[in-house]
């Protein structure tokens, strides 16, 4: 499949490209990064369709308590990653060789994270809702911090250039959750039962992850934990969790703020026009995660190769959220009537601010993957902080006064933050343009 796609790519493009097409290195890179989008397509449509069956189903009042759940968890969720996904990528690509070292570190890490972070969770909630549903509804979903653990695995294959075997991965667990969601929809069943598959569904990938680790003759059991390595990774990391832990609550507080201030009904509605949004957080992801590799051994053999390629992928990260946005602006009432319902109707004007949003998130990727290959990790908490902090205010001024629409636009604001960076960078001089 990716051979043909390929060789159309290479009969449309001029001849004078053919040479960069022919490079084994670009071929590696375009295999990689077309299994990861196709992998996540089918992932991502199969669980929005039924993702919005699920809306339908449950009604925007139930939705909204769904989802300001899984926002409430999701505030935590930079205490599992421990901010180390990206450290143990670059180190990965880096040295090879310290595989077994750096996969049974950061497993351990992740694993002691993800327990402090289900505890965190569970006394927050406990401390700031008193709806019983809404506490079983958290405490049930914190479990996936735990079972994430095992994803160091999926790191493993992305700086391996392997993106196939996560994809199958991918693909195992979308089928399984796909048809237990089905399952609960025909048959009635409760929104805990729906909570109950979303955590399995970290369990379906574990599984699909590690037949693929064994498959390359590879075993868990060589595994080793490092203390030494693991201080070293927590003192560089530390940096990214708390630029991860601004960038979770930059994404998740608008919901927790609107159940907060104006009730279960309202996150309802403006959930269903974030959920057609995030469908779209994949391609950015993909393509960082497909060139990071590329990027950094450019980094490493020629600057000036490094810098081409990095502007590049800041003018892709641009286009492509600007042409996906005009037509979803300009559609939004049929959407939302064919996907959610008459019942969500209130969905539509926040689906057209919110979606201009998905210009500063494919940014921030750009950004993230410049700083992480230079090092700057400590600049990418600063850009999240600032993000965090904006977001934070705006909604607090902005819902009072027009409801879940002054959300959508304190959201959409605060992401601009990173456009801000790149300009600043271009005048200090250090930018790569």
């Amino acid at each position: 499949m990716t051979n043909k796609l390929f060789n159309l790519i290479k009969k449309i493009t001029p001849t004078k490209w053919h040479s960069v097409l022919d490079h084994e290195g670009y071929k590696r890179y375009f295999t990689n990064m077309s299994w990861m989008f196709v992998g996540q397509m089918f992932s991502l449509v199969v669980s929005f369709f039924i993702g919005a069956w699920i809306a339908r189903y449950l009604g925007p009042e139930n939705y909204g308590v769904l989802s300001y759940s899984i926002a409430f968890v999701g505030l935590f969720g930079f205490i599992s990653s421990l901010g180390v996904d990206g450290i143990l990528n670059r180190e990965l690509v880096k040295t090879p060789e310290k595989r077994d070292e750096l996969l049974g570190t950061t497993f351990r890490l992740k694993l002691i994270g993800g327990a402090i972070a289900f505890c965190l969770t569970i006394i927050g909630v406990l401390i700031f809702k008193t709806e019983p549903r809404v506490k079983i509804l958290v405490a049930i979903f914190a479990l996936s911090f735990i079972l994430q653990s095992i994803n160091v695995v999926s790191t493993y294959f992305n700086a391996e250039v392997k993106s196939k075997n996560n994809v199958g991965a991918s693909i195992f667990s979308t089928i399984i959750t796909s048809i237990l969601k089905i399952f609960i929809i025909l048959s009635g069943k409760g929104i805990i039962w729906l909570v109950v598959v979303f955590v399995l569904d970290s369990v379906w990938q574990g599984i699909g992850l590690l037949k693929a680790y064994k498959s390359y003759g590879l075993k868990i059991e060589n595994w080793r934990f490092d203390k030494v390595l693991a201080k070293e990774i927590l003192k560089n990391s530390w940096p990214l969790m708390l630029a991860g832990a601004a960038w979770l609550v930059s994404l998740k507080i608008d919901q927790v703020m609107i159940g907060s201030i104006l009730g279960n009904y309202e996150v309802g509605i403006y959930a269903a026009a974030v959920k057609l949004v995030e469908v779209w957080y994949f391609v950015p992801g993909i393509i960082g995660t497909a060139l990071l590799p590329a990027i950094i051994n450019a980094k490493i053999t020629d600057e000036n190769l490094y810098k081409k390629r990095l502007k590049n992928f800041y003018i892709l990260m641009f286009v492509i959220p600007v042409f996906m946005a005009i037509p979803i602006t300009l559609l939004a009432k049929p959407i939302i009537q064919i996907l959610f319902g008459g019942g969500y109707l209130g969905s539509i004007p926040i689906l057209r601010i919110y979606i201009w949003s998905s210009v500063g998130i494919f940014l921030n990727y750009a950004v993230y993957h410049y700083l992480i290959s230079n090092n700057l990790v400590k600049t990418i908490f600063v850009i999240n902080f600032l993000s965090m902090i904006i977001n934070i205010i705006l909604n607090l001024i902005f819902i009072p006064i027009w409801g879940i629409a002054g959300s959508a636009w304190a959201t959409t604001i605060s992401y601009s933050v990173v456009l801000v960076y790149i300009l600043v960078i271009k005048k200090l001089g250090v930018s790569s343009f």
